[in-house]
């Protein structure tokens, strides 16, 4: 009797939530469709700047299979286009062993020659023989942050694409100004046009991170504008490698106040800039005989110059060491291991060799050993590089050394920069 009872009770249950799922189930209250505008428009804009975007190869020598590629747009009229200066820079370096065809997208061919270069912004000017289509319009107005954007171009030579993403803006703190784009930038498409949904270059393709997913970065458009407007006539092959040069000469280091950051006791240049990015870690195993801490900072302001060569950049780290396990001897030998000018220096055809001087100097509080080294360039008259090394040596048990490189800067202005980072440093315990 109870066993059919709880059947009936069950089967009643059974029933309810049937009807409430069939309830649940009723068709809901219709909903706008999703409209497909976004990949509409990427097809839209494609076809109008087609014409307009060529790839741009590079050829050694009498050689047929390319050296290099990437990508342009038509930003003139007379076939003046747009592209990187890295993508041109093995033609501007060595206009006897390099030579620049393009390639249009319905098939024709013809050579380039390049008009002008800026290499802080990683741009030139071209121009292609024979081939002269309308140029796009150009947007040198700020871009919102959050709007449609896409990049055309042609990467891994698999013919002419776009991507679509997001324009996020100007980077805030970056050594030059760049946009943001949450879009792919593959090897190839460096040069082509970044637009806005009205088809608009907001930007020139330029670059991406390599173990990033979508973070990809744009020159702004006003820059390209600007170097466009004032490439009259087409500079002399000596000419090109000359402003190349002058303007390595104006990238240099910052002048700014020299800020400082507590060390455990000590006083070390800090973030100095507010394009400099700065990081710190340290040792967790308590029991290690010499506990260390690092800071480095870095600039991201290094400029391609060409294959092998990139300059413009500063780099600092600090190691605070200390110990409660070492004798004095052992930790200054620890010390000093830190203290050596090694690392890769690049290649000899670019740069001589380092010629270094080491002496002890009296700072704020303590005395350091600074070691010194400068290399000059080959081939760009007037620009060195620098490698610093200081170690402090007031201490048996707690101690630092610093690491400086400086790249592609004057003679005096290198050495200037180096004694406001020497003299920023000071022992206060």
């Amino acid at each position: 009797m109870a066993l059919a009872m709880f059947r009936s009770v069950l089967m009643a249950a059974a029933a309810t939530c049937l009807s409430t799922s069939v309830r649940a189930q009723a068709p809901p209250t219709p909903y706008a469709a999703v409209s497909p505008a976004a990949s509409q428009n990427a097809r839209d804009v494609l076809a109008l700047v087609r014409p307009a975007v060529i790839q741009i190869k590079g050829f050694f020598g009498s050689n047929t299979a390319q050296a290099f590629h990437g990508s342009g747009f038509a930003v003139a009229a007379d076939g003046v286009f747009i592209t990187n200066y890295h993508v041109v820079a093995e033609r501007v370096q060595h206009p006897d062993k390099y030579r620049l065809e393009y390639n249009t997208v319905e098939g024709a061919t013809g050579a380039i020659s390049v008009i002008a270069v800026d290499v802080r912004h990683d741009l030139a000017v071209v121009r292609a023989s024979g081939y002269s289509p309308p140029p796009l319009k150009l947007q040198p107005s700020p871009t919102v942050k959050g709007e449609r954007a896409y990049s055309v171009g042609f990467p891994l030579d698999v013919g002419l694409t776009i991507t679509e993403g997001v324009s996020n803006g100007k980077i805030e703190e970056s050594f030059e100004p760049r946009i943001h784009y949450s879009g792919a930038i593959n090897a190839g498409m460096s040069g082509g046009p970044a637009l806005n949904a009205a088809g608009e270059v907001i930007g020139v393709n330029v670059s991406g991170y390599r173990f990033e997913q979508l973070v990809s970065f744009l020159v702004p458009i006003g820059h390209a504008l600007a170097l466009r407007d004032q490439s009259v006539a087409a500079a002399s092959d000596d000419g090109l490698k000359k402003d190349v040069a002058a303007q390595m000469h104006v990238h240099s280091a910052d002048e700014g106040p020299m800020q400082t950051q507590d060390a455990f006791g000590y006083s070390l240049p800090a973030k100095i800039a507010p394009f400099i990015n700065c990081n710190a870690s340290g040792n967790p195993t308590p029991n290690d005989a010499v506990q260390v801490t690092r800071i480095s900072c870095f600039a991201k302001a290094g400029l391609y110059l060409q294959q092998g060569l990139f300059s413009g950049d500063l780099r600092y780290s600090h190691f605070i060491l200390s110990t409660e396990k070492l004798d004095a001897w052992r930790f200054a030998v620890r010390l000093s291991s830190l203290t050596h000018a090694v690392g890769n220096y690049g290649s000899p055809r670019h740069v001589g060799p380092y010629a270094c001087q080491d002496r002890v100097v009296s700072l704020k509080g303590f005395d350091a050993g600074v070691l010194i080294c400068s290399r000059h360039y080959r081939k760009l008259d007037g620009l060195y590089d620098f490698t610093v090394r200081v170690s402090s040596l007031n201490g048996s048990k707690r101690g630092f050394a610093s690491h400086l490189d400086i790249y592609g800067v004057e003679f005096d202005a290198g050495l200037r920069f180096i004694r406001r980072y020497v003299d920023a440093m000071e022992w206060r315990r």
